[in-house]
């Protein structure tokens, strides 16, 4: 047994084993601009564990999150999928919740207001909370009215004493980013409104587990959540899951529907969901262990199918360069010998390095294609087969690694 030096993020067990060890990587992205290129970017451990107590996976290294998310290189809009997924969200949820004009929606990691821009449509007041300045500043010039601060229990205070409760609070892609965890719980239970719904979303570990995503781990991504596991963070609280939902987005993501303890009567979803995961062995470390096995055996094929690449005298582009790909490249080696360079749509990227990988990121509308494209942000590849449509029957192909290697050309497209 290996066991992390530290407690568990959510019960404070000391019986948190370590089964995937991805090595020592830069954060994914504290990407490197050009003055800076001929420095070496510090590097962390990046390795997961299961606490045997209450179930969480959680990594065990946290570089500060003034460090990580004071200044950011991602944005929401930049895909149609998400935006998409964002005003879906916000019409189930209005709806369910009969959230009418002038309720008060809060978004906690708000980013650009992409999604807050949904609710706007709909006639609510609504408020970001994004630490990024620079995102922050985007939401701001959209109309988005945003906090650029941390959420924890003091700014809830401070939003319930200038704008009242909340009807609906909602956390999308960030409950896993939180490393003041309880003090956010405690944020949620005093802003939220007795009869408000926090809506959490975030990447689902048993999707993960079957999709052997294990690119989704690293340093923002301190927790990855199963509705046991969330549900025991939740519960000291005062807060409890009463409905339970899993979407495909982001290759499959945990939709849990939170109230006041007592506020609402528990939906049959929540007992399915508990059901599922006890049969999928999520509450035991063998399962997690055999992960890790597929995880070494995904790079074997990766690096295999990269090689014929090469060796064919074929040029790799990585097709975008999102967090997740830093830790497929640096936990599998790859860099610029085998992959040309990363392009990107998102311009606070453009002409910087991915770290550790140290592969240039160029404007994918200024770069001349090449033969393949590692599909570094394989989540998106239903929109990308649309839109790369005459690139693959002109003969080019995706090479997508998860979650098993893949190669696409014209012949698999749909007719």
């Amino acid at each position: 047994m290996s066991f992390f030096d530290l407690a568990c993020r959510s019960c404070g067990s000391r019986r948190v084993e370590l089964f995937l060890d991805l090595g020592e990587q830069p954060h994914c992205n504290r990407l490197i601009p050009p003055e800076l290129a001929d420095r070496q970017e510090p590097a962390y451990p990046l390795r997961a564990g299961f606490c045997h107590d209450c179930t969480l996976v959680q990594i065990d290294y946290t570089i500060p999150k003034e460090d990580m998310f004071s200044d950011y290189p991602y944005v929401s809009g930049t895909t149609r999928t998400l935006t998409e997924h964002f005003q879906d969200t916000a019409r189930r949820l209005t709806a369910a919740y009969g959230l009418a004009e002038g309720d008060l929606v809060v978004d906690i990691g708000s980013n650009d207001g992409t999604a807050l821009k949904a609710y706007q449509g709909l006639g609510l007041r609504t408020l970001g909370v994004e630490p990024a300045g620079n995102v922050a500043a985007l939401a701001k010039a959209a109309g988005v009215p945003t906090l650029n601060t941390f959420f924890n229990d003091p700014t809830a205070e401070t939003i319930l004493e200038s704008h009242g409760a909340a009807r609906l609070i909602t956390a999308a892609g960030v409950f896993f980013h939180l490393e003041e965890l309880h003090s956010v719980c405690e944020g949620v239970r005093r802003l939220l409104a007795p009869d408000g719904v926090f809506c959490v979303q975030a990447i689902y570990l048993g999707g993960m587990i079957e999709n052997t995503a294990f690119d989704q781990i690293y340093h923002e991504h301190l927790c990855y959540y199963t509705l046991r596991s969330l549900s025991a963070l939740l519960e000291p609280h005062g807060l409890e899951v009463f409905a339970v939902d899993l979407k495909p987005i982001h290759g499959g993501t945990l939709e849990a529907h939170v109230a006041l303890k007592g506020a609402r009567s528990p939906a049959d979803s929540v007992a399915r969901l508990r059901e599922a995961e006890a049969a999928a062995g999520l509450d035991r470390l063998d399962t997690y262990q055999a992960f890790a096995e597929r995880v070494w055996r995904l790079r074997d094929d990766l690096v295999a199918a990269l090689e014929a690449q090469h060796a064919r005298g074929r040029t790799v582009h990585a097709y975008s360069a999102p967090a997740k790909g830093a830790t497929l490249l640096n936990a599998f080696g790859l860099d610029t010998r085998l992959i040309a360079c990363a392009v990107e749509r998102n311009p606070l990227k453009f002409n910087r390095l991915i770290p550790g990988a140290r592969i240039p990121i160029r404007d994918e509308a200024a770069t001349p294609r090449p033969d393949a494209y590692l599909m570094l942000a394989w989540n998106f590849l239903d929109e990308f087969l649309v839109k790369e449509r005459g690139f693959l029957e002109a003969g080019g192909e995706f090479i997508v690694p998860v979650p098993q290697v893949r190669v696409i050309g014209a012949q698999d497209l749909p007719r």
